[in-house]
């Protein structure tokens, strides 16, 4: 036995064998048991490159063995549906229950060579599942050695049927609803769909202040006009002070002030209040909200929110996310989920309604939805009108009838941490709200700050209160 076997942290047991790679020949006898031939234990970064299917999630049982609690899985997309299946049932769904934390990363390389070429260096064992026929073993250990310097780990499962029919909901989810805007950036096919739908779209671009970008954005939102994809381009403004409503109105749009629709219905601050109006001022089928702050848009964040909606008839509310590059100056990380994301939105997500955690920015606020499905939904006029309409699209006609498109790169302004907390404050107000966890009790809407520095302490308090509009009433 080398020197890296003895290195490794077992030896074997009953259900699984380790043998040095020399003795690959002898898999056949181990048909009832895991059996593993490898080059040997190399202490560091260890990953595995899995299609699916039995010895797949035998790699699996070998690694959790040997100890190893963060599972860094890739997996070259497969262009059969079914297939993926047996990836999210063999591989996905058992993963979360072997490995303290789990980190699955689609590729789309055109082989699996390619793939370690752009992967190997950042790991020193690689795991594989072992191909069916024991003729294919050898071959395939030799042209891995070809690209890959590392230690190699090839894993053979029991020879067993496995019921591919369970695999994680979520995830195929994901799979099934995440689109790229790039998928759609043929107009005449979508002009095609539209016309076969019969709908009318309109972009509600909301603004408050946008003097530097809201031009470019209409100028965007105009050209796709133009190519007949949407039909009507209309600005809800909430008081500009600066050059925007000139802006618009130059560009030849309808402008409104959100104060002054239905003002018999009386008027609030917030940008809820302003997504609730867009309703009273457009007849549209297909109502989406793009924001005017966006320094880098194109026609495919246009074609991309609203492809799905058109190409897919059963998806009635489709939400967009994109890059997002915030320099955070504790960390250096750019976070793309966003900061209120990370910190309060996915959490309360994995906790109370899990069956949202497949949304990469659930506050992103380009959305788009049917107009049918908007009025049957309660508004907050605040900043968590995002999970509102989230969570009320998936309990209308469940997850399916929603999807996320990835939008690109978007740059934006970004707040700071006085104006993130308060989001948040407002945000956990509106989903504890929609779980009902106040009870007959109203919720306290006073956020407080304590603040103390060489023994002086201050207070500061702002209240927000959660005003939910109704259409109708």
């Amino acid at each position: 036995m080398t020197a890296s076997m003895e290195k490794w942290p077992f030896q074997g047991n009953q259900q699984i064998i380790i043998k040095d790679i020399a003795d690959i020949t002898e898999l056949p006898n181990y048909r009832e048991q895991i059996a593993a031939v490898t080059d040997g234990w190399v202490d560091g970064p260890v990953a595995a490159v899995l299609r699916g299917g039995s010895n797949a999630r035998s790699v699996l049982d070998v690694m959790a063995q040997a100890g190893i609690k963060e599972a860094h899985i890739y997996h070259l997309e497969e262009k059969i549906p079914q297939l993926e299946e047996v990836f999210l049932s063999s591989v996905v769904a058992p993963a979360h229950t072997l490995f303290d934390n789990v980190n699955i990363t689609w590729r789309r390389e055109a082989t699996i060579f390619d793939l370690i070429k752009s992967i190997g260096s950042h790991y020193n064992m690689l795991f594989f599942g072992a191909p069916l026929a024991q003729s294919e073993i050898d071959p395939l250990y030799k042209q891995l050695r070809q690209v890959y310097e590392g230690s190699i780990t090839l894993v053979r499962g029991p020879v067993q049927d496995i019921d591919f029919d369970q695999g994680d909901a979520i995830y195929r989810w994901v799979r099934e609803r995440t689109f790229e805007a790039a998928d759609f950036s043929l107009p005449s096919v979508l002009r095609a769909c539209k016309k076969n739908l019969g709908v009318k779209i309109a972009i509600i671009l909301p603004s408050l202040n946008e003097e530097k970008t809201v031009g470019n954005v209409i100028k965007t939102a105009l050209e796709v006009k133009d190519e007949g994809v949407i039909d009507d381009i209309i600005l809800i403004d909430s008081n500009s002070t600066d050059n925007t409503i000139a802006i618009a109105k130059s560009h030849g749009i309808p402008v409104y002030q959100h104060t002054e629709i239905v003002p018999e219905q009386g008027s609030y601050r917030g940008k809820g209040e302003a997504m609730f109006k867009s309703a009273y001022v457009t007849d549209a089928d297909i109502l989406a909200w793009v924001d005017t702050d966006i320094e880098t848009i194109t026609p495919r964040f246009f074609y991309g929110l609203l492809g799905p909606m058109l190409t897919h008839p059963e998806i009635k509310f489709s939400k967009g996310y994109f890059s997002r590059p915030v320099r955070v100056e504790a960390t250096g990380l750019e976070l793309g989920g966003g900061r209120v994301t990370e910190i309060l939105a996915r959490p309360w997500i994995n906790t109370f309604s899990p069956e949202l955690s497949g949304y990469i920015q659930p506050l992103a606020g380009t959305v788009a939805i049917y107009r049918d499905c908007l009025l049957r939904m309660r508004i907050p006029a605040n900043y968590g009108v995002e999970m509102a309409m989230l969570v009320q699209a998936v309990e209308q006609a469940s997850l399916w009838s929603t999807c996320q498109v990835n939008l690109g790169e978007v740059i934006h302004k970004s707040k700071g941490v006085i104006g993130l907390s308060e989001m948040a404050f407002q945000i956990i107000q509106v989903m504890a709200e929609l779980k009902g966890f106040h009870g007959e009790q109203a919720l306290p809407n006073i956020l407080r700050r304590v603040y103390s520095a060489h023994g002086d302490f201050k207070i500061d308090a702002k209240r927000f209160s959660t005003v939910w509009r109704n259409y109708g009433t």
